[in-house]
């Protein structure tokens, strides 16, 4: 469940609201799904997560390193391997996403964050060498500036998406310095993040049209 922000802070009143997590992963567009549509400064923002992994290395997930700069809180709602159900931890704030383990694993979580009351929130990427582990590519982004629209996509994907565009984009961005291993794309269609700033793109226009035809 989200609670109201404070109204006496920026004069906005938001709705407590609540969801059936599963119900919201199960119709998500994306691996990073916000529950509910208060992703601004201040908003506690809760997120389904879908990971799963065969273990037989013939879907790759990929692998990189989030950076970012407040604390992640992540519950597992249901799964097995190396995410149980019932697990509760805060990852350090550089950690590992993804990772083609051969041990087959599925988890259904819900991770947390709250996003900073003013100035700007940085995160990064960090593409690594699937040879050597040397870094290889790193990506930062801040918060945006989304205030125009109702309901603005969460800064933490939209830079995944940013991210991941980059280092597939370049196939001597992703040749490793240290050891001259060109790494592969990264999976970006299995993550959805593309997807889902299309779709909130689309929504926002359509409310927007909406509004206009309504209008005398």
């Amino acid at each position: 469940m989200n609670t109201r922000e404070d109204k006496t802070k920026t004069g906005v009143h938001k709705e407590p609201m609540k969801v059936n997590v599963f119900e919201m992963a199960r119709r998500g567009n994306t691996q990073l799904l916000p529950l509910f549509p208060y992703v601004g400064p201040g908003d506690i923002v809760p997120c389904s997560s879908v990971f799963k992994n065969d273990g037989g290395g013939q879907h790759r997930i990929g692998y990189f390193v989030h950076t970012n700069c407040v604390d992640e809180v992540a519950v597992v709602i249901g799964g097995e391997g190396r995410r149980r159900t019932g697990d509760v931890f805060v990852g350090p704030r550089s950690h590992g996403v993804g990772g083609d383990a051969t041990t087959p694993f599925f988890a259904v979580s819900v991770i947390t964050q709250r996003q900073l009351e003013q100035g700007d929130q940085p995160e990064a990427h960090t593409f690594q060498c699937e040879k050597c582990n040397a870094e290889v590519f790193r990506y930062e982004w801040g918060n945006g500036d989304d205030a125009a629209s109702r309901a603005p996509v969460l800064p933490t994907i939209s830079g995944s998406l940013e991210a991941t565009e980059a280092w597939n984009a370049s196939a001597e961005r992703r040749r490793c310095p240290k050891c001259a291993h060109e790494n592969p794309p990264f999976p970006l269609q299995i993550w959805g993040w593309g997807q889902h700033v299309r779709a909130t793109q689309i929504t926002e226009e359509a409310r927007k049209a909406l509004e206009q035809a309504g209008r005398p």
